[in-house]
């Protein structure tokens, strides 16, 4: 069946503001069902689509919790406590108040002094009465008391009578006894003063903050003991650290590095000494997220090495902070309750690695998919220049409507938009550089500019073509010889004629694939040649055994070929060389095909009649010259309208077939029972070869 109308191109439309997840409505439901379930998930889709930017947008105007996360020492170790909006910041500011107020000045207060002097005198006069006794029992012995940096000693001619020596030592214990109760009896005084003046303080914390009492009772004995001392407390091992406060809770992660998302206790170097403390810890994104949502690239947090500490600490519902090594000497963190919902995102490829790891979708349980296109309708054609125009892109109707177009054909379908939406945001900004507001002739230009950026290799072909390095005809007929197409995938895949040749004989091996055998065919091009082998079995069932060979080859192809898309071409071109019919060279030909001989669709049909237009047009038009493909593929034709344009001239043609008779009539210009009748009496004549019944 000739085509003859492939007009397809959007018309002009006006664009409208677009609903954030335009096009992608199941990917939406599956965020909400997450969100309502509190569960972690993955948004998986082809990069382009603005997934995790859309999730950020959607999560925008979202209330979330604002619960703040406290870290606070505790001897050895330091425990995590979380409190409401602000009650945080509010522990802190009273400790902190609390530990400002714990100042010498404190102990210079008339009340404390004049006590202190009271137990100091009462001491001092006890001291002076011992001191008086064993002077007075001294000088009856003609012996001195002295008192100098040495201690207590006696002075005086002769040796030390040992009565005297025995009341030295008696009377020097009993002064050291003294002087300590002395001591211990300042120290109660001035933590029983410090107690009275901090306690209430202290009370009055316990009880705003009872989840901190621990603590509270921690700092205040510390306080206590400090003052009764008389030394400076370790300030650095009491103050508590805020991790979390304020601020917004949807948090997304570049670079999650374990340190990074679970947070990381730093520490310094002292006199020689490796330490830390409290001041040095480091909130995690799993922190900063508490309360609301984390979005993490799920490749690099596999590249990275998280992902088995992120399995751990989902499993868990704790996150713990990773601590310097064992010599450093801290404070012991224990691990901080998990709060926060977290999202990866990643493209197909990646999560279906993560799939196969059972403990990750028990731990994932939503998965949100985005589809890589949305229907073409007037209403997202119209969001499309919403989103274009919300990121700076001014636009005419017509701007748009090319944009659309490029859209299209990135699908390969006249029914379907391409939903990488940034693909077309960075062609637009391109566009932009040949006018603005943007129009159809900026965007054409735009094209143009990108295809040349990546046609030197198409230049090349062309040209070689033209001199004759490579051999191809467009004209024509020859026996056992057909145009195939091919695509040469790249950044901007490219479609290609190429000469596929078939040499027939009498044997015993059916269709040979000289690229098969030398390695350079895939699974899917190996099993296409066995497809066609089992239509020959079928169609010429009643010749018994195929008594042939036919040797088949893509000439001058030298790299990997993969596909079934040339099944068609490959069965025509055995039959010309089965029948000794010639085969028309001005078409070239695409499409798969069945045991039954049903012509099958292919893929990026588009580029394949394109790349045969311009290859015509290289060597010369000629007004015959055209392409057979699937009827399957009609959607799928967005041509350029240069190509829509030949074909409605009849210049370029257009032929879709369904079955491989409509095609076997257009190529050998036969009807197909004439051809297959050929076919049958040369495999007679090979059998009866092979059987010995006839000579060659």
């Amino acid at each position: 069946m000739q085509v003859r109308t492939l007009r397809w191109f959007t018309p002009p439309t006006s664009p409208r503001p677009a609903p954030l997840f335009f096009g992608q409505e199941r990917a939406l439901r599956a965020l909400e069902a997450a969100f309502r379930q509190g569960g972690h998930g993955y948004l998986v889709g082809p990069s382009g689509l603005g997934k995790r930017k859309r999730l950020l947008a959607h999560l925008e105007d979202r209330a979330l919790p604002q619960e703040e996360l406290v870290y606070l020492p505790l001897g050895e170790e330091a425990f995590p406590l979380v409190l409401p909006p602000g009650e945080g910041k509010a522990l802190v500011e009273g400790v902190e108040a609390l530990l400002s107020e714990f100042t010498p000045a404190l102990f210079r207060e008339k009340g404390f002094l004049y006590a202190k002097s009271l137990v100091e005198s009462r001491y001092e006069k006890e001291a002076e009465a011992l001191l008086e006794a064993l002077g007075e029992e001294a000088k009856g012995f003609g012996f001195a008391l002295l008192e100098g940096e040495e201690g207590l000693r006696l002075s005086g001619k002769g040796p030390l009578p040992p009565e005297l020596s025995a009341r030295l030592e008696e009377t020097v214990l009993a002064y050291l006894d003294l002087r300590q109760r002395a001591q211990a009896e300042v120290a109660a005084l001035r933590r029983g003063f410090a107690e009275r003046f901090l306690l209430p303080k202290v009370e009055a914390l316990k009880a705003r903050f009872p989840q901190a009492g621990r603590y509270l009772d921690y700092v205040f004995e510390n306080l206590l003991r400090a003052a009764a001392l008389e030394e400076e407390p370790a300030l650095e091992a009491l103050y508590p650290k805020l991790l979390v406060t304020g601020g917004s809770r949807v948090v997304h992660e570049p670079n999650p590095i374990p340190e990074r998302l679970f947070g990381h206790l730093e520490y310094e170097a002292r006199e020689g000494v490796l330490s830390t403390h409290l001041g040095l810890l480091r909130p995690g994104a799993l922190m900063r997220a508490m309360g609301g949502v984390l979005v993490l690239e799920a490749h690099r947090v596999l590249e990275l090495g998280s992902y088995p500490l992120l399995k751990r600490a989902l499993a868990t519902g704790e996150v713990e902070p990773l601590t310097p090594r064992p010599e450093v000497k801290g404070p012991r963190l224990k691990p901080a309750p998990l709060k926060a919902q977290v999202f990866l995102v990643g493209p197909p490829e990646v999560m279906a690695l993560l799939e196969e790891d059972e403990e990750f979708l028990e731990l994932f349980p939503f998965r949100v998919e985005f589809s890589p296109e949305i229907p073409y309708t007037e209403e997202n054609v119209a969001y499309l220049g919403g989103f274009l125009e919300k990121e700076g892109v001014p636009l005419t109707p017509e701007g748009l409507a090319a944009l659309a177009d490029e859209a299209r054909r990135l699908t390969g379908h006249r029914d379907r938009l391409d939903a990488r939406l940034h693909r077309l945001l960075d062609l637009a900004k391109e566009a932009l550089a040949y006018g603005s507001p943007l129009d159809r002739e900026a965007v054409r230009r735009a094209v143009l500019a990108r295809e040349e950026r990546f046609g030197l290799e198409e230049e090349l072909y062309l040209k070689e073509l033209k001199e004759g390095v490579v051999s191809l005809q467009v004209q024509g007929e020859q026996v056992g010889e057909i145009n195939g197409l091919v695509v040469v995938e790249g950044p901007l895949p490219t479609g290609r004629p190429v000469r596929i040749t078939a040499q027939a004989g009498p044997g015993r091996e059916g269709v040979l694939s000289i690229d098969r055998e030398v390695g350079l065919g895939g699974q899917v091009f190996h099993k296409a040649v066995l497809t066609l082998a089992g239509y020959l079995r079928g169609t010429y069932a009643q010749v018994g055994a195929l008594s042939a060979t036919v040797s088949l080859v893509f000439e001058q192809s030298y790299g990997g070929i993969e596909g079934d898309s040339a099944g068609l071409a490959e069965l025509l071109a055995v039959l010309s060389a089965l029948a000794s019919l010639p085969l028309r060279q001005d078409l070239a030909v695409t499409g798969a095909i069945d045991q039954t001989g049903r012509v099958l669709a292919v893929g990026r049909v588009a580029e394949k009649v394109e790349g045969f237009y311009r290859v015509c047009q290289n060597l010369g038009l000629t007004g015959t010259q055209g392409v057979v493909l699937p009827k399957a593929n009609l959607p799928h034709l967005t041509l350029r309208e240069e190509v829509v344009r030949a074909v409605e001239e009849d210049t370029f043609h257009i032929y879709a077939v369904e079955e491989v008779d409509e095609a076997v009539e257009l190529l050998f210009g036969r009807k197909a029972y004439w051809v297959h009748e050929r076919v049958r009496e040369a495999l007679e004549h090979f059998q009866k070869l092979e059987n010995g019944e006839e000579k060659a």
